[in-house]
């Protein structure tokens, strides 16, 4: 194990899932760091670092994070994924060709309600109605929210999935777990399996059809609520380099 063992996490270190892995981590005899997602991580503090998990990435990251590879520190989800799905376009994309039914996309207003976006994901959050780079035509549901986590250990991938209720109508709220579909978590694993994943989420909606519908990827889920604290906590430590 390289540079002592020290992980370095890019998130904020209240957040619960990642507070409890950090514990598991130091449990193990790691050494943890959390790194404020907006703060800039210098070129030391990468150099001092036997792994990045770049929990949650934002442009002023993305330096250190290119560093970091140049230098051969790795990071818990590597550095081409990280980029792809910074653009909304980009997951839309990737999402609809591994089995994912996504929403049609427009660049200028539909009829009726509508969701807009900005194109890359630190534009802010999605609003109804709203004003974007793109958009897309409100699916017609009921205000709740299906979401898929999958988590890669290094021997298996770990899916689970929760229900909320829709951001685009006021504050989160957790509903409860889900059985997971087959063909859903399949096409999930399959997401992992192309880009080389350690951990993504995929929010989805189901239409009154009874069809779900993929609108995002995230690879900086939150994982709450799911149980994949153990898994994550594997899946970091088998991402530390070897001697």
């Amino acid at each position: 194990m390289g540079k002592n063992g020290s992980i370095g996490i890019l998130c904020q270190k209240h957040k619960p899932v990642f507070s409890e892995v950090a514990e598991r981590l130091r449990n193990a005899g790691f050494r943890v760091r959390f790194f404020h997602p907006r703060s800039r991580l210098s070129l030391d503090h990468v150099v001092d670092l036997s792994l990045i998990v770049n929990k949650k990435t934002l442009p002023s990251a993305l330096p250190a994070l290119r560093h970091a590879r140049q230098e051969g520190t790795p990071l818990w989800n590597n550095l081409q994924a990280t980029v792809l799905f910074s653009s909304r376009l980009i997951g839309l994309r990737a999402l609809s060709k591994l089995g994912f039914r996504t929403p049609e996309v427009t660049f200028e207003k539909p009829e009726g309600e509508y969701v807009a976006k900005g194109y890359y994901i630190w534009n802010g959050e999605p609003e109804l109605n709203g004003e974007g780079d793109f958009y897309q035509k409100l699916i017609p549901t009921e205000p709740i929210d299906y979401k898929y986590y999958a988590v890669d250990d290094g021997t298996r991938i770990h899916v689970a999935g929760r229900r909320v209720t829709s951001k685009l109508y006021g504050e989160k709220q957790f509903l409860g777990q889900i059985r997971n579909r087959p063909a859903l978590a399949a096409s999930l694993r399959r997401l992992v399996q192309r880009f080389d994943l350690r951990g993504v989420g995929v929010d989805l909606v189901k239409d009154d059809d009874g069809q779900y519908w993929a609108f995002d990827v995230n690879l900086a889920a939150g994982y709450r609520n799911t149980g994949l604290e153990a898994a994550l906590t594997k899946s970091i430590i088998s991402s530390l380099p070897s001697e």
